[in-house]
């Protein structure tokens, strides 16, 4: 891969096994050979069944765990050379943000603003930076008027988006989001996936959205399918999720709307492709049903 300068993360031939102290041999790697690089200001969704080594690509790239074997480049640092230090590593941290799965696991603090301002705290910054940046986080959240909240006391939703400005506050040219909505109900969903919508459009933000929801996968501007610790897929949404039946074969399913264009297909109808959006998926039922089947 040339030039690699120009992205923010470049893994090469990545491999990770979780060890078993029982019996280390038999233990199959979560994530096997894998290369891909990101580049800056991409949407990128990471899909796979559980155990698909999705979430250790994600703690890979964000340094929680340290490759077994390959290479790692992170913001033009290579994490994996001999003279790479756990200052370095701190140094990458404050640049790579991380929002997990539940975010009471987040949560530091009994009051929002405080929580909030924990990570430009643990950064050294002036007390002025510190609530400029506070007040900055929770405005692109929209959680200003619960700054003086306890965390404990709020949605799920809510919380989440209290764990996302947390991370915002430090200013990260990258943020990893993995299974960041798996926990909460679909307007929670909906509220998180807006916010990495437009952190990656408005504030440039490099976006990786680790999910198991195809519909969120959809909206991203290219999608990475894992399958046993593999690269399976990596593309545009539209060209990762025309395979329809080879992803019912690693036990996913499409989007809804491509999914119902594809059981019309096989009833006879004909359409060019698949809807992502529902807005495309109401067209090329017009189109499809408008009309006779083609049988």
């Amino acid at each position: 891969m040339e030039d690699k300068k120009k992205y923010v993360i470049l893994a090469e031939h990545l491999t990770y096994v979780y060890e078993d102290e029982s019996d280390a041999h038999d233990v199959p790697p979560a994530v096997s050979d894998v290369s891909f690089a990101v580049e800056a200001g991409e949407y990128i969704a990471i899909l796979g069944h559980n155990g698909s080594g999705k979430s250790t690509l994600a703690k890979l790239c964000n340094m929680i765990l340290t490759p077994t074997e390959g290479r790692l480049t992170v913001l033009g640092r290579e994490v994996t050379a001999e003279d790479f230090t756990e200052e370095d590593m701190f140094d990458l941290r404050a640049d790579i943000g991380m929002v997990f799965q539940n975010p009471d696991n987040q949560l530091v603090a009994t009051v929002v603003e405080e929580d909030v301002a924990f990570g430009p705290e643990n950064l050294g910054l002036a007390r002025e930076e510190i609530r400029r940046r506070v007040n900055a986080a929770l405005s692109a959240v929209g959680m200003e008027e619960y700054a003086h909240h306890a965390p404990h006391k709020l949605s799920g939703g809510q919380k989440q988006r209290i764990a996302i400005a947390g991370i915002l506050a430090m200013k990260p040219s990258v943020i990893l989001f993995d299974e960041s909505t798996s926990m909460l109900d679909p307007l929670g969903r909906a509220e998180v996936v807006s916010i990495m919508e437009r952190l990656n459009r408005e504030e440039g933000i490099t976006v990786i959205h680790i999910t198991h929801y195809m519909d969120e996968a959809a909206r991203a501007s290219r999608v990475i399918v894992m399958n046993d610790g593999r690269i399976a897929f990596d593309g545009h949404p539209s060209k990762v999720f025309s395979n329809v039946e080879r992803l019912h074969a690693l036990g996913l399913e499409a989007p809804q709307g491509v999914e119902l264009i594809y059981e019309l297909k096989k009833e006879g109808f004909s359409h060019e492709g698949y809807p992502l959006t529902e807005a495309e998926c109401i067209d090329a039922l017009t189109l499809m049903l408008g009309g006779e089947a083609n049988v």
